[in-house]
Order: C-alpha cells, then structure tokens, then sequence
C-alpha cells in the first residue's frame, strides 16, 4: 500500500444514505408533529413486504413537507411505501416528490416549498 493514500476511505460506509422528500396532502389535515411523522412513516414501511423495523431518520419538518433520511438499499421501497394513503385512510395521503444523494438539496427543495 502506497505511504500516500488514506486510510481512512477504507473506513468508509459502503452504505450511502438517501434523503426523501415527503409531503401529505388531503381533508381534514391532521396536526402534524414531528411525532405524527415518525409514527406515520414507520406505519407505512412497516406494511411493505420486507423485514420490519428497517431505520430511517426524519431530518426536517416544515408543515407538509419533511425530509427522511434511509439507507440507499431501502430507500425505493420508502418511496413505494410513502405513496399511499396515511395510516389506512384514504383522505390524507404521503407523497414523496425527490431523491437526493445529499441533504444539499433536499433542504433546498423544502426552502422553495414555503
């Protein structure tokens, strides 16, 4: 191995995180507490066939829209699971709308949704 090269890329997480943009849409709105999101979303990823209990971080919420951080191996399945109605109703319903690699421009995205 070259003196020159760092050790620590080595180290690195092969697993690079993803960040959802999520928004909620419907009547009649319910109060949205970083609570009611974190509850919500586990509901809907727990309902996708798969292993339960798979980890995602709520970033940042501003009124209708969030941002949710998952693990890149999982995150088509958040997105399939946060496109559907909230918790069995089907008047208030999770959108996700982007992707991003970084949270660069996913708090972007939440700035120009105000």
């Amino acid at each position: 191995m070259s003196p020159r090269k760092s050790s620590t890329s080595s180290g690195r997480s092969k697993s690079r995180p993803r960040y959802l943009g999520i928004e909620v849409a419907g009547q009649p709105f319910p109060a949205l507490s970083p609570r009611w999101w974190e509850a919500n979303l586990r509901v809907g990823l727990d309902r996708t066939p798969g292993p339960t209990g798979v980890p995602f971080r709520l970033v940042r919420v501003e009124g209708r829209r969030a941002i949710a951080e998952v693990d890149r191996y999982v995150a088509g399945r958040a997105r399939s699971a946060w496109n559907a109605p909230v918790s069995g109703d089907d008047r208030i319903r999770f959108a996700t709308r982007r992707t991003w690699g970084t949270l660069v421009g996913a708090k972007r995205w939440l700035r120009a949704g105000r």
